[in-house]
């Protein structure tokens, strides 16, 4: 569905936020009260053969729709995000490559992160704050970094600095720094195949700048930083859509990014989980921001918890957080 200024706030969210606000929040491995099948149904995973050396997992049947990537070297292989976890994506891996796997999370949000330590190579973007939420090689989550209501643990294997290269063998992968969604957020950049893979920098139903730690000016700075290294010209992949992102669509969100910093674009208040919010649309493209309040979705209960956008009056009356 593309937004567009005829539909009403309630319509909006409830046809497509209510399945995507998802995949910036939602998609956490399975908690203890959750089933844990081994076994996921027929065609949960859909992979997409985008080269010889390049698939796209995607989760389709999973109401948030991540899409993790597999990058293919002579030498390892690059997973970049585990999915949300309710069926382990190792299986799936395992049939394409028998090469080692390296693992690196977009950021730390739980629907990329499930069932991580399942891999026993595991990097993370190299930052001070992530390094002092490690003891004994175990990195561990508050649940405002994870957003469930639980801490989460990920055995880390080493540290990757931000423009570090990664040789996969015949294949040279840039790891780059991207804050934004959140301040752990990472994208890579694979120059001998001109694509990029940008987690949750910018998602093509809606982009969630009201979690902890998001922010608007340094999701710009970004966006700008990226079409430096790519000199605006590659194909940007994200993880929650199938469908790619043009460098064309990445400036407009860029303009429309700057265009809400400066106040030169208007915006449509609603209310989601209790917390009051602002929705600006550049183009097709919804961005959720905070209002004046900068209040900031809390963790959610379980990776079943839906989150039903209502009306901004509906905030007056409901617990804030």
């Amino acid at each position: 569905m593309t937004p567009t200024g005829r539909h009403s706030i309630a319509a909006f969210f409830l046809a497509c936020i209510s399945t995507l606000i998802l995949a910036c929040l939602c998609g956490a491995s399975p908690t203890p009260s959750e089933p844990n099948p081994v076994v996921p149904p027929q065609d949960w995973f859909h992979v997409i053969r985008l080269d010889s050396d390049t698939y796209a997992l995607s989760e389709p049947k999973y109401w948030q729709a991540n899409v993790s990537y597999l990058l293919l070297g002579t030498r390892r292989a690059l997973l970049f995000d585990t999915g949300p976890g309710i069926y382990s994506i190792r299986d799936v891996v395992r049939g394409l490559t028998s090469l080692p796997v390296t693992v690196i999370p977009s950021h730390l949000h739980f629907d990329h992160v499930g069932r991580i330590a399942e891999f026993s190579d595991i990097a993370i973007i190299d930052l001070e704050t992530l390094r002092r939420q490690v003891k004994n090689g175990i990195l561990t989550e508050p649940p405002t970094q994870y957003l469930l209501q639980s801490e989460y643990r990920i055995p880390v294997s080493r540290w990757v600095k931000d423009r570090e290269i990664i040789d996969l063998g015949g294949r040279r992968i840039t790891v780059v720094s991207t804050p934004g969604h959140t301040p752990e957020s990472v994208s890579l950049f694979d120059p001998s195949h001109r694509r990029l893979f940008t987690g949750d920098l910018v998602n093509r139903e809606v982009s969630l700048l009201n979690v902890p730690g998001s922010d608007l000016q340094q999701t710009l700075r970004s966006l700008h930083e990226l079409a430096r290294l790519t000199q605006g010209r590659d194909l940007a992949y994200e993880a929650h859509s199938e469908k790619n992102l043009t460098p064309a669509e990445l400036r407009l969100v860029a303009r429309g990014i700057d265009d809400i910093l400066h106040e030169r674009i208007s915006s449509q208040r609603f209310c989601l989980y209790g917390v009051p919010a602002l929705r600006y649309d550049i183009g097709a493209f919804p961005i959720v921001v905070p209002d004046a309040s900068d209040q900031r979705l809390p963790p959610l209960p379980s990776a079943t918890t839906r989150l039903e956008p209502t009306d901004a009056p509906s905030c007056r009356s409901t617990k804030t957080h």
